[in-house]
């Protein structure tokens, strides 16, 4: 094995029931085996009667949540990130939301490998396929700005696109000292996240060539979470 087995899956949920099943099922079929140290789920329901119902569908996973109750969005982040940076044994975090499903193999210790080559790389995600209009329109979210990625190739391992303009919450590969960082208190969390990781010198990968097309599906009918 290439990459080294220190990461640790986070799955965010919301309190729906309809596609969490069906993301854990495909993620297992399309990671190889070994590479995953802790699964971790965090859930932002707010309700114990949901929760335990994930600690009966998730056995294998340690369940946590905020004691004050649902968080929100990036208060969800928060939450799971201060509990997996206490207690965590993992140098990696796999960030899962609960309505994604996985097109092929999920080439992690690829990922991994050059997310260790290229430190300037906060995160190394997988492409959805076109969600808005205007993705729609283009053909794709990279199809979108196509001049804003750049396609870069790591031999032995494959290629993948890098790009300044934000970071997901899609299915992704990151490390640990992301956590350290701290995702950003209030509203629209995710835009001064990328913004201020923009500001560190930090860029952004999406595994793949150009054209290498869609590693996930989003199946859900709207993100994940409140208080964007």
């Amino acid at each position: 094995m290439v990459g080294h087995p220190m990461i640790a899956l986070l799955v965010i949920t919301d309190g729906r029931t309809e596609h969490i099943q069906k993301t854990l099922a495909s993620f297992d079929e399309n990671i190889p085996d070994g590479v995953i140290l802790e699964r971790w789920m965090y859930d932002d329901s707010g309700d114990p009667a949901h929760r335990a119902w994930l600690e009966e569908i998730a056995p294998g996973f340690r369940h946590i949540h905020h004691a004050e109750g649902r968080q929100g969005f990036g208060g969800a982040i928060q939450a799971a990130w201060s509990v997996i940076e206490a207690e965590s044994n993992a140098s990696w975090i796999f960030h899962l939301e609960d309505d994604f499903t996985f097109n092929r193999p999920i080439p992690i210790a690829a990922m991994q490998a050059v997310l260790k080559a290229r430190p300037s790389l906060a995160q190394m995600a997988l492409r959805r396929q076109p969600w808005n209009d205007a993705e729609r329109a283009a053909g794709g979210v990279v199809e979108l700005n196509p001049a804003a990625y750049e396609e870069h190739y790591f031999p032995r391992f494959g290629s993948w696109l890098e790009q300044s303009l934000f970071w997901t919450t899609n299915p992704s590969l990151y490390p640990r000292s992301m956590l350290s960082i701290g995702w950003p208190h209030g509203l629209q969390s995710e835009g001064r996240w990328s913004a201020m990781l923009r500001d560190r010198g930090y860029r952004f990968g999406y595994w793949g060539s150009r054209d290498s097309g869609e590693w996930v599906h989003h199946i859900g009918t709207e993100r994940n979470g409140k208080g964007y």
